[in-house]
């Protein structure tokens, strides 16, 4: 794995924000609808909660699958999120951005039923992939899937959960930082360690080592 840190400060925008390239782009071009779809489900349009579904379902189970671990938990936090966030959306002020809002509510939903239940053997799911300028990034997208999960399920939660919402969702730090209620140089700390972790993890498997 490329030993390669996070992006020179000029390669970022104002405030943290990533460049946009790629799919990440097209990430903030999705956005840019929500407040209007947001809008219609508080005035009671279904169709519209069905367009969000659709398009977060795939990064929720990525999300979910690196707190809990296993398939059938993340796919279970899932849909309780997702019926929670139903429930809440009135509580989401006009013109506030759906994901991190709902990243929130899927954090704590895990969370809970990782405290309520025990927990099944693991069995990974695809992980979504946003573009990113970041090469270390870019590293991440190219790993086999089940490579990649049963490195990042030796992560710390926070780590983990961190470099998922970075690398692997596109997400700025000061996103990660409001969805994990956290500072953003903590969001930087996490990614940081949980990179240098998932590199001595990665290289001790290609050196065939336990």
């Amino acid at each position: 794995m490329s030993d390669v840190g996070d992006p020179a400060p000029a390669e970022r925008g104002p405030a943290g924000e990533r460049p946009a390239s790629g799919a990440h782009s097209d990430r903030e071009t999705e956005r840019a609808d929500e407040p209007g779809l947001v809008r219609r489900i508080q005035e009671g349009d279904e169709a519209a909660f069905a367009v969000l579904v659709d398009r977060y379902v795939d990064r929720a189970h990525a999300v979910a699958l690196g707190i809990l671990g296993n398939r059938h938990d993340a796919e279970d936090a899932v849909q309780d999120a997702f019926i929670r966030a139903l429930g809440r959306i009135d509580h989401l002020s006009p013109g506030s951005p759906f994901g991190p809002w709902f990243y929130r509510v899927l954090r704590s939903t895990a969370l809970n039923l990782r405290r309520h239940e025990g927990l099944r053997a693991h069995d990974p799911i695809p992980i979504g992939a946003a573009g990113s300028a970041d090469p270390e990034s870019e590293t991440l997208h190219r790993l086999d899937r089940e490579t990649l999960l049963e490195a990042l399920a030796r992560l710390p939660e926070m780590q983990r959960t961190a470099v998922t919402l970075y690398d692997l969702e596109g997400y700025s730090h000061n996103e990660i930082a409001e969805i994990l209620d956290i500072a953003p140089g903590t969001s930087r700390a996490h990614v940081h360690h949980g990179r240098k972790t998932l590199r001595g993890i990665l290289e001790r498997g290609e050196d065939g080592e336990s």
